[in-house]
């Protein structure tokens, strides 16, 4: 591939630009992607490298600022990328998908997405899906609006929303009948992910992946809860890792604040406790239940903060002290690449 990868290189390097690409172009550069990625090991490890700077991920997170170790060639494709994401207003979820794509090749495929709807252009100009079904959970419409997420895209003919929820798609969906599933920002909104798994391998065809990317996860220390701890007016800043404690430390806490009417306790420590937007499930059941599932695991990428406990020491001894279930607090999030034989 040394000669296929040299021209791919040459032509992203004349061709593509941070501020403007030909539709053309794009369209070439998004067909060709996957087959360089999938077949030159050295632009596949150059390229995961790159996307990881770009977020402060692993290993990229932390490197050397006395030593650069950018490739302007790979760096400019993550920054088109993002751009691109950008001017869809989809963010991480397009950039996701076309991750996803250089991993799988998405042309000519059936492709299944849980809990997200993406945009026709990319779908079906760009990308050349065959077919795509979303799924959206009937308790997650737009609470300002009451509109469906699908609803900001046109209708296509080769395009369908499924409204249930992730644990019934095999009884909506024919067996076997999906090439690929996508899923971004939803394994951790998903009540019996364990099902949901399993309704997933009903429909997916043999020797086929599903991919996932979803973060923060509710055990992770400052973000994981979710917004489910309210704001108000007794607290100057959101009590971090309150939403971990025990349920007898957290109306202390709320006490201790000023917080005395037991109406307004209830209100608060109910929205902490049973709002259903995260599942509440930890770091371990995760680890758990995708190991668990009847997927091969092909990817199992944890997205860490190993420094948490350096700026957030006080949080963690109280939650140890408190609620010693709780593990691993600083695993913000997954992406995970599953394969069904």
């Amino acid at each position: 591939m040394e000669k296929e990868t040299k021209d791919f290189l040459e032509f992203i390097d004349r061709k593509l630009s941070t501020e403007f690409i030909s539709i053309q172009d794009w369209k070439s550069y998004l067909e060709n992607l996957p087959i360089i990625y999938q077949q030159d090991i050295s632009f596949r490890l150059l390229f995961n490298w790159h996307y990881d700077l770009k977020y402060s991920w692993g290993e990229a997170a932390s490197k050397n600022p006395n030593h650069n170790l950018e490739n302007p060639l790979f760096s400019k494709q993550i920054e088109i990328i993002d751009r691109f994401s950008h001017s869809l207003n989809s963010n991480y979820q397009v950039r996701e998908l076309i991750y996803f794509h250089a991993r799988v090749n998405l042309k000519g495929k059936k492709l299944l997405e849980v809990g997200g709807v993406s945009p026709n252009q990319l779908l079906f100009d760009f990308l050349g899906v065959y077919e795509y079904t979303n799924i959206e959970s009937p308790d997650y419409i737009n609470e300002e609006d009451g509109v469906n997420y699908s609803d900001k895209f046109k209708q296509h003919d080769r395009k369908k929303t499924i409204f249930c929820n992730a644990e019934e798609l095999n009884s909506k969906l024919e067996k076997e009948s999906q090439d690929l599933i996508f899923s971004v920002a939803c394994f951790e909104h998903i009540y019996d992910l364990d099902m949901a798994l399993h309704s997933c391998w009903e429909c997916l065809s043999n020797n086929s992946y599903l991919y996932s990317y979803f973060a923060p996860i509710y055990s992770q220390l400052d973000q994981g809860d979710h917004g489910v701890i309210p704001e108000h007016k007794s607290f100057k800043e959101k009590p971090i890792g309150l939403h971990l404690l025990s349920q007898s430390d957290q109306r202390k806490k709320l006490i201790d604040a000023g917080i005395t009417n037991p109406k307004e306790i209830q209100s608060f420590l109910g929205n902490v406790n049973f709002n259903r937007i995260p599942n509440r499930l930890h770091y371990e059941d995760y680890e758990r239940i995708l190991t668990e599932s009847p997927f091969w695991v092909i990817e199992l990428k944890r997205l860490d903060w190993l420094n948490i406990f350096k700026k957030y020491s006080h949080q963690i001894k109280e939650l140890r002290q408190s609620n010693p279930s709780v593990g691993n607090v600083m695993t913000m999030g997954f992406r995970t690449l599953l394969f069904k034989m």
